[in-house]
């Protein structure tokens, strides 16, 4: 019996100490459990972010930041693995954006609208949508925070539009940049300013639709833009012009056009049209879809009835420019300048002429105009004044 009670001893005190163990682990799992369940949500929160990208400058704070952009400080420390609430200028932040995108929205306004991550509108928009009217605040922001970073970015609105015939004005107040377009010719170019500016223009256009496209960017500190575009005028009355003789001034067309997307003429060409006359400044943009803002070619050409007589042609470059009269060239300035006037002469016989301008530009500011003026006939007083001019009969 001595034997049997030492035996049932050791399982009692082991039954004990296993009840007391067990007692403690469930208050030790008690303690961890609820605040491990407590900071899941923030962990979860922390470990599902895409990140939007921010340069520190001077005079920024965590806890500025973090009221900027609706977060906390502890978020912007775990995310960035910041130790102490010290930042520098200079330093990148990743600011996290926890919200699910929005899903696409129906379209709200008639500006067609794309915003670019960079200041040049480079590579596919990473926002499209449609915008009610020109009218933004986003302070230190950005026009989605979601996809577009809230410096140095770019955007682009188009639309057509119908006016009355007048004068018509289109004033910004804007910052950074902005750049105005109408019809494809640029009538206010301020995108390379730096900060708040009111720039303001007056048009002049006739009855009837218009394309109207506004170029912006933002570099860093503010970003807004607002544009009103209102009739100031009608038109004046214009008297009837007098008649001049057929190929006199810039309503020389209409011309076909030939672009390609680099200077030598190569490969078939990237885009090919009609316009009305050959006047246009492109100030460094491309000039149309697909070809790049520099290093491209163009060539103008047309055959036309000319009266008998002694014509100049007077071309404006920048930068180079090669003319074919019926095939002999006449202006060879083709290389890399800066906007200058060229003029060549030419007495033409009663009948059609062959024109051919070849424009090729290669950096820079980018423009090529081309008129004609009538210096009457080779015996007259104005055509005596240049001198001997090359004869061209007309064309069989």
């Amino acid at each position: 019996m001595s034997q049997q009670a030492n035996d049932n001893k050791p399982p009692s005190l082991r039954r004990i100490l296993a009840l007391c163990l067990s007692i403690v682990l469930s208050f030790f799992a008690l303690g961890v459990a609820a605040p491990a369940q407590a900071a899941s949500p923030e962990r979860a929160e922390v470990s599902s972010y895409t990140c939007l990208w921010y340069t520190v400058r001077r005079g920024d704070t965590l806890g500025e930041l973090a009221l900027r952009f609706n977060t906390t400080v502890l978020t912007l420390r775990r995310v960035n693995g910041l130790r102490t609430t010290r930042i520098f200028v200079g330093q990148r932040l990743c600011i996290p954006r926890f919200v699910s995108p929005a899903p696409p929205q129906p379209p709200t306004g008639p500006w067609n609208s794309e915003y670019w991550n960079n200041t040049i509108q480079s590579g596919p928009p990473a926002l499209t949508r449609r915008d009610a009217a020109i009218n933004f605040n986003w302070g230190f922001g950005s026009p989605d925070l979601q996809r577009v970073q809230p410096d140095f970015f770019s955007a682009r609105w188009t639309r057509k539009m119908n006016f009355s015939a007048g004068v018509w004005r289109f004033a910004a107040d804007v910052d950074d940049g902005i750049r105005i377009w109408v019809d494809g010719q640029v009538v206010l170019d301020a995108l390379n300013f730096v900060g708040r500016q009111t720039p303001s223009v007056d048009v002049p256009l006739t009855q009837g639709t218009h394309e109207i496209r506004v170029d912006y960017v933002e570099q860093t500190q503010l970003a807004f833009i607002r544009l009103d575009i209102t009739r100031v005028s009608s038109l004046p009355p214009q008297p009837p012009p007098p008649l001049p003789p057929p190929g006199t001034g810039f309503n020389n067309g209409p011309w076909t056009v030939e672009f390609f997307a680099n200077p030598n003429f190569a490969g078939p060409a990237t885009s090919t049209s009609v316009v009305c006359c050959l006047r246009f400044d492109w100030n460094g943009a491309p000039p149309v879809p697909g070809v790049p803002g520099t290093f491209f070619s163009a060539r103008f050409s047309q055959v036309r009835y000319f009266p008998a007589g002694v014509y100049q042609f007077v071309a404006r470059v920048d930068d180079g420019i090669r003319i074919y009269l019926d095939g002999v060239l006449i202006m060879n300035e083709f290389r890399e300048q800066s906007t200058r006037t060229f003029t060549a002469n030419a007495n033409l016989g009663a009948g059609n002429h062959s024109i051919v301008v070849e424009y090729v530009q290669y950096g820079g500011t980018s423009n090529v105009s081309l008129y004609w003026d009538f210096l009457g006939d080779p015996g007259g007083p104005r055509a005596a004044a240049i001198g001997p001019v090359p004869y061209f009969p007309p064309l069989p």
